[in-house]
């Protein structure tokens, strides 16, 4: 029996799972270094990595001019008023709940926990939990259900809780 079989995936879908893997511990590994370009292609699979100033453009995604700036003012008013940012792990797209039509993770005005699971951002084909980093109120989701996102776009906005 394959590794594949047993796992329950298909071989193509391990195979993406593991590139995909791979460029996101590239990414991290390129943080803090001076590298603005890195490209690797192996057995027909071709992975690049674009930074640009104070931004990481993933794998193999050119990202439109001002598309991780949140709507509205909510970056600003969230600096204003002290409120936690829920952020994208990474590229890919913004789902609220698990499965269509399935109630969504949290609504506006929800209390949240940290760790807890408040959307999730679907990459090739891969579903990514996004979570709470801290505890706190859902005070405005900025993204809409089905948006793309870009790595580190604000999602929504978490007010404190008091205590």
């Amino acid at each position: 029996m394959t590794e594949s079989a047993k796992s329950g995936g298909s071989p193509d879908q391990d195979f993406v799972r593991v590139v995909w893997e791979e460029a996101r511990d590239l990414i991290t590994r390129l943080e803090g270094t001076t590298v603005q370009r890195f490209s690797v292609e192996a057995g027909g699979t071709r992975i690049e990595i674009e930074r640009r100033p104070g931004k990481v453009v993933g794998p193999t995604v050119e990202a439109a001019a001002g598309a991780a700036a949140p709507s509205g003012d909510g970056a600003a008013a969230a600096a204003a008023d002290g409120r936690n940012k829920v952020i994208a792990p990474l590229v890919g797209t913004f789902y609220r709940s698990p499965s269509p039509g399935a109630k969504a993770f949290v609504e506006e005005g929800d209390t949240v926990d940290a760790g807890q699971t408040v959307a999730i951002v679907e990459a090739m084909k891969l579903m990514n939990q996004v979570t709470a980093e801290q505890a706190g109120k859902v005070a405005e989701i900025v993204a809409k259900d089905g948006d793309w996102v870009e790595f580190e776009q604000v999602l929504m906005y978490l007010d404190p809780l008091a205590g």
